[in-house]
């Protein structure tokens, strides 16, 4: 951990002046494309996605509905639904603005839209480009900013997600990012500041994520593109289907001044930076005979201080838990923290021949991550597997996935002995 004044010195020196230059980046970018503005036409796209889920779920033990002890329950519920505006207001300076929410399920019936992103780029070349606003440009690795539409599987892998909805709001963060080409190398720098959502609770040896004013968090990630380019957005699909030859390898990191805090054994409260550094391949085979194959690996090592676990439950639908599964309540499962992450994902895409006029086919997936954190014992595994039905590509489609994950008592010593599965059908529809 960095001393305090080393950190100020580090934000004096480096931080300040980079966001300065940023201010006087966009404003010379302006000044450009003010002169040019009279011969262009400004665009204007509309876009959204919605997914529906019907699933079956074990629970972990503890867990209660109102008061009320269950083993396991089934629901329908709205995933996501997204609505937004993006397009050109001057030459080189693009905007983008996106409502929508997460969840909107039997305990979250009211989700009420959210302003998700409004940030505008200014693209001096394909070598450059700078951002700013509420934004998903991210460092650390491909998955840091996962695209939920494009996925490999039912959901993003949150393995890449150690602040995620606490220091950031699904992904997205206040921030300037830089990005662009450079040849072979895709890059993409990003300085944000974390989201206040400090609860407060009880401090314990196990770290817990804090809001610090003063807390800047900075990352980084380039990755060699040995084939085709992708040309991505802010956020990274999982598969393109057949439709380019990739082969990528990545590198990046995140780190956060003052990110989490626990207490040591006499009592002393101890504030810890939080680091993250990430290595990922990604390859896509371009169609051949209709088919086409999807892999990716990373490795993944994050240091959020001592024993931090990062708990997700996605879409969950209970209220409480008695506090015996160190998970939590419902699906809850332990997705990433202080410790290495190692992932795999493999996709297979058979495309159907006679359907002409759209992008119609099957892709199975499987993805295994495998844990070894400080907090647990024994390192762990989460498995997914499934098959997707694409009646148009992914703007429209059918998946049934299937989880299962393992279950840590508090009461005991960590084991990966008990296990929970779910098993989701999920419908999504995409326009642009």
């Amino acid at each position: 951990m960095f001393h305090s004044h080393y950190k100020k010195n580090f934000n004096f020196l480096f931080i300040k002046p980079v966001w300065l230059c940023s201010v006087c980046f966009l404003i010379i970018g302006f000044a450009n494309a003010q002169e040019k503005e009279n011969s262009f036409q400004p665009t204007f796209n509309i876009y959204g996605s919605g997914q529906i889920w019907m699933r079956y779920a074990e629970v972990n033990p503890g867990t209660t509905v109102n008061g009320k002890s269950i083993n396991d329950f089934w629901d329908i519920s709205v995933r996501r639904y997204r609505l937004g505006i993006k397009g050109n207001l001057m030459d080189k300076l693009s905007y983008k603005f996106l409502l929508g929410n997460n969840n909107l399920n039997t305990f979250e019936t009211t989700n009420e839209p959210r302003l998700l992103e409004l940030y505008i780029t200014y693209s001096l070349n394909e070598k450059i480009s700078i951002t700013a606003g509420k934004n998903p440009y991210t460092g650390l690795s491909r998955y840091a900013a996962p695209s939920s539409s494009n996925s490999l599987g039912l959901d993003v892998n949150f393995a890449s997600g150690p602040y995620l909805n606490f220091h950031d709001d699904r992904y997205r963060k206040l921030s300037i990012a830089f990005h662009g080409q450079l040849g072979k190398f895709d890059y993409r720098a990003a300085i944000a500041k974390p989201a206040n959502r400090d609860k407060q609770s009880a401090l314990s040896e196990r770290s817990q994520l804090f809001y610090d004013p003063q807390s800047l968090n900075t990352s980084a990630y380039v990755k060699y593109e040995f084939l085709e380019n992708e040309k991505a957005g802010a956020f990274t699909a999982g598969t393109y289907l057949g439709a380019k030859d990739i082969l990528n390898l990545g590198a990046g990191f995140m780190y956060q001044t003052n990110s989490s805090r626990s207490i040591n054994a006499v009592g002393d409260t101890l504030v810890h930076d939080g680091r993250s550094f990430a290595i990922d391949l990604y390859y896509e085979q371009k169609l051949k005979n209709n088919h086409s194959w999807t892999l990716y690996g990373a490795f993944i090592k994050h240091d959020i201080g001592p024993n931090y676990l990062r708990n997700i439950a996605v879409d969950n639908v209970v209220d409480s838990s008695s506090g015996i599964a160190l998970n939590g309540a419902g699906t809850a499962y332990a997705a990433n923290g202080t410790g290495n992450i190692y992932l795999f994902q493999v996709g297979y895409f058979r495309k159907f021949e006679k359907v002409k006029d759209r992008l119609s086919g099957l892709q199975g997936y499987f993805q295994i991550q495998y844990s070894d954190l400080e907090i647990i014992d024994d390192p762990f595994a989460l498995y997914e597997a499934g098959i997707h039905y694409f009646l148009n590509g992914q703007n429209s489609k059918i998946t049934l996935g299937f989880q299962n994950w393992a279950v840590f008592l508090k009461d005991e010593n960590p084991t990966t002995d008990l296990r929970r599965s779910m098993i989701n059908l999920m419908y999504q529809f995409k326009f642009n």
